[in-house]
């Protein structure tokens, strides 16, 4: 049946929307309009849950609503420029130089640590396996005026080590591609072996025989062309870093291959053996500063909206050493936060509101989704969550993920499915800060809008956020379970501190052998694991939960599946959830609101474009996921087809120097099992172009 509740959709568009939507609200609030639910995704999100957050702190305090109102509203206006805030220069420029570390840290400093780490290892092991004949044809040309015998069949024995590499490669990404999603994935790696395999050894060669007898101007342009590919072409971001990373690494493989020079550096056993331990020690951050790299642009996009929109309380909460560990140590942050719970709950038992049952009192700690619960109206955030099908066969890997104070579930779950995050995740685990800076993730690589990944590209910067689907479940982890992915993490980089440690103490050579060795048997294992496992079964195996154990605590098993893009297909959410901005779904945040079947719903459209149809377009796109996932129908004023009259009356113009209109309203039949339950209403309000008076 249909509910007589209302709902208000506040969409995407950044700042411009924010203002838009500010305004739609000061109006509604004005005139004491009753709204049940808000729907928010990306900048009305700035304005929808600044709101609610203002209100949440402010209402029981002040006996007039319109004085804090008020203060709200002038709030919104005098901290519009929350990047960089040039109305104050100086402050301008501190933020411009915040902005400029902040993009020079994550796009250079980091993947090259990160990345370098593996460096060395992988030069001493292609040296083991394949050095002896890659080097034959500079042995020959050594003993030459000795007249030493050459080995036989040098090019023949190259070209079969490079013929048998590539044919490794084919045959892998034939059966990668040609089998079905479940068994192909089997091959995914072994493909990724065997075209790193060729990469670095023929490169190597390549730049011995050949690269080597050009100026190094010419080599260093080859370097130069990937960077530029990197920053004008987003599409093959992904594909252009691999190549500049390979290239690099074969660089530092022919190094020690030939005990040659790069650089001016010239080869030394003592010096690669004291990059191979410091390799080692390295590992040891890789993990951190690897959740750093992923969390750090999120988590300063949403101090930032924090500090321009929302109330001075909800600043104090958090100080620098929590902040740091939500960059570097998420799931420490998120114990530390049971442990305060369950200490305030005791400490106040019966002093909390029930709405809010277990947490600490508000004034110590930021809001989360669930202290919102029964405040009106009621807050839905928008998300797009990416790598996870339902079905096998489905021809999306995304859909939306919508966050409320009272439940979080995927638009398309019906009303019998069986709830995936149920004692799972929970609404008091997501703070409204992180759902609002999630829902506006714009900037990310998982979008379609080409304008966003050159922007992305362009800076360097990636918004989006990952969650743990199964946050329970880590928090009653005992304290061996806890410490045993920081052991695990040690003994990733141990073999290369460890053994070439009892080398330098006196011992044989073979003491480095078995470290390098012993170190990509772990990382190979660890490979297999987040390469070959299922994670997407409603009831898993024993398997199944040691594999999502891992890739929830070991970075390198979710790097290898980010890596081979593997999906989590099933009902059962991917162990660590990729979730970016929610228009990149649908942008005008009406889906949630139309799944409730509301008898009115208002749609602000805050959107910035350059052509006017593209609002009746975003409205198109809305309405077919409306047909598609939840069965609505949709007709226009006096009963016409909807699409016939959105581009009839507010579309297209009938005069040239006619204005379009600001509005559009149409009804909506909402239907279940093909029989009508109810009927609603849509009234979708567009801004004013400032061009066209």
């Amino acid at each position: 049946m249909t509910s007589k509740k209302t709902g208000l959709a506040f969409s995407g568009g950044g700042i411009r929307s924010a203002a838009l939507c500010s305004g739609v609200l000061r109006r509604l609030l004005k005139d004491k309009a009753k709204v049940d639910y808000l729907s928010c995704v990306s900048g009305g999100g700035y304005t929808g849950t600044s709101f609610l957050d203002w209100k949440y702190r402010k209402e029981k305090k002040t006996v007039d609503s319109e004085e804090w109102h008020e203060e709200f509203f002038d709030n919104m206006r005098q901290r519009a420029g929350y990047f960089c805030n040039w109305e104050k220069p100086r402050q301008g420029i501190v933020d411009t130089i915040v902005m400029f570390l902040l993009v020079l840290t994550v796009t250079f400093i980091e993947p090259i640590v990160i990345y370098g780490s593996y460096a060395f290892p992988l030069a001493f092991i292609i040296d083991y396996l394949f050095g002896k004949l890659l080097r034959a044809k500079v042995d020959c040309d050594q003993f030459a005026p000795t007249r030493t015998p050459c080995p036989e069949n040098v090019v023949f024995s190259k070209i079969s080590l490079f013929t048998v590499l590539v044919m490794s490669f084919v045959i892998s990404y034939i059966l990668s591609q040609w089998l079905s999603r479940r068994k192909s994935k089997n091959f995914r790696l072994f493909t990724i072996i065997s075209f790193l395999l060729l990469s670095l050894t023929f490169l190597p060669f390549a730049i011995n025989d050949f690269f080597i007898k050009i100026p190094l101007w010419s080599r260093a342009i080859i370097v130069v062309i990937g960077v530029v590919l990197w920053f004008v072409l987003p599409l093959l971001r992904d594909k252009t870093s691999y190549g500049i990373l390979i290239y690099l690494y074969s660089y530092i493989i022919y190094w020690k291959v030939y005990k040659a020079k790069v650089v001016g550096v010239v080869y030394s056993d003592g010096l690669f053996n004291g990059l191979l331990f410091a390799s080692g020690f390295i590992m040891w951050f890789v993990p951190y500063l690897a959740q750093s790299r992923k969390r750090l642009v999120h988590i300063f996009n949403r101090w930032r909206l924090q500090k321009a929109f929302y109330s001075k309380e909800n600043l104090a909460t958090k100080g620098c050493l929590e902040i740091l560990q939500e960059i570097f140590c998420p799931l420490w942050t998120c114990l530390k936060r049971k442990q305060k719970r369950d200490s305030g709950h005791r400490e106040q038992r019966g002093s909390f509101n029930s709405l809010a049952d277990d947490i600490e009192p508000v004034k110590k700690r930021s809001l989360n989704l669930a202290d919102l619960r029964g405040l009106e109206p009621e807050y839905i955030s928008n998300i797009t969550i990416h790598s996870w099908k339902e079905e096998a066969d489905s021809d999306t890997d995304d859909d939306l993920l919508t966050m409320s104070p009272t439940t979080i579930e995927r638009l398309d779950r019906g009303p019998s499915t069986v709830d995936p995050f149920k004692d799972r995740l929970r609404p008091r685990d997501i703070e409204l800060s992180d759902a609002m800076a999630t829902s506006a993730a714009a900037i990310s690589g998982y979008g379609d809008n080409l304008q966003e990944l050159r922007v992305a590209t362009i800076l360097g910067l990636e918004m989006g956020a990952t969650v743990i689907s199964n946050l329970e479940a880590i928090k009653k982890e005992g304290w061996l379970m806890k410490l045993l992915p920081i052991l695990i993490n040690i003994l990733r980089g141990l073999p290369l501190i460890a053994v070439p440690a009892v080398y330098y103490s006196g011992g044989h050579v073979w003491s480095i052998k078995a470290g390098v060795f012993t170190f990509f048997a772990i990382h190979f294992m660890l490979a297999c694991i987040g390469a070959l496992a299922d994670t997407g079964a409603p009831n898993p195996n024993l398997w199944g939960k040691i594999a999502r154990w891992f890739i929830v605590h070991v970075s390198f098993v979710k790097f290898v599946r980010e890596g081979l893009n593997i999906d989590s297909i099933g009902p059962m959410p991917p162990p660590v959830m990729l979730l970016s901005d929610g228009g990149h779904v649908e942008n005008l945040a009406i889906l949630p609101l139309l799944k409730k079947k509301l008898k009115k719903i208002i749609v602000v459209d805050g959107s910035c474009y350059s052509n006017e149809k593209t609002y009746g377009e975003e409205l198109l796109k809305a309405l077919m996921l409306a047909r598609r996932d939840l069965n609505c129908s949709f007709i226009g004023q006096g009963g016409r087809d909807v699409i016939s009259d959105l581009l009839e009356n507010f579309v297209k113009l009938q005069q040239p120097d006619e204005r379009k209109p600001r509005h559009f309203r149409f009804n909506v039949e909402y239907y279940e099992n093909d029989h009508k339950v109810g009927e609603g209403e849509i009234l979708l309000i567009r801004p004013r172009d400032p061009r066209k008076g």
